[in-house]
């Protein structure tokens, strides 16, 4: 009988000890696996930067002003943007690297403009959208001389087109011969995922050397 208990003892302690330790190697994995997914959504806005970074470097030059897709329809800020983008007709921007910094440097007639700058990434939902910071040197700040925007961040004087922490970052997108920079209005859920709610964009060409 003795023995029967003793027996059962040792069942049930080992027992014990192989339900911690199944349960200290179930938190370990599901401890790899989270660092896994950190590690493969830090690499994946690594590349968003590191490819808008890589194709922004070289020259641009000013096309057009317009107004951001919006469901409510802007005629007078459409006729505003319009009349500003004549302003930015001569407007030429630079993005060079230089000792491991970033530079940006530009001119529009008598007007020029000099700094750093710096690609990050700000999440909507599980999504990444990639933002430009503009750090200026001399000159205007870049926010004010694309979209004459005012000391509390609206582009064009409008209300219907605020723009982020005061106006200090905007949306970058860039393709090989083309880039858009927008100081939209605010982020929206939607449908299909995370919009922009109104807002105005500038897009460049770039200049062959």
């Amino acid at each position: 009988m003795k023995i029967l208990t003793i027996f059962g003892i040792c069942a049930l302690v080992l027992a014990g000890c192989t339900t911690v330790e199944s349960q200290k190697m179930r938190a370990e994995r599901d401890q790899l696996l989270k660092n896994y997914e950190d590690l493969r959504e830090e690499n994946s806005e690594l590349k968003v930067k590191d490819s808008i970074t890589n194709t922004l470097l070289g020259k641009w030059k000013f096309l057009n002003l317009e107004m951001a897709e919006s469901g409510v329809t802007q005629e007078v800020a459409e006729a505003k943007a319009a009349l500003y983008a004549l302003e930015l007709k001569n407007l030429t921007l630079e993005f060079f690297e230089e000792k491991g910094i970033y530079h940006y440097r530009g001119r529009r007639g008598g007007t020029e403009v000099f700094g750093q700058w710096t690609v990050i990434t700000i999440r909507y939902g599980d999504e990444p959208f990639p933002f430009i910071r503009f750090i200026r040197r001399t000159g205007p700040e870049m926010e004010k001389l694309l979209f004459a925007a005012t000391e509390d961040g609206r582009a064009l004087g409008l209300s219907s087109a605020p723009g982020l922490d005061a106006a200090r970052d905007m949306s970058i997108s860039v393709t090989p011969d083309r880039l858009y920079l927008t100081m939209h209005g605010k982020m929206q859920s939607g449908p299909s995922g995370w919009v922009q709610s109104g807002g105005v964009r500038c897009y460049f060409e770039r200049v062959e050397e």
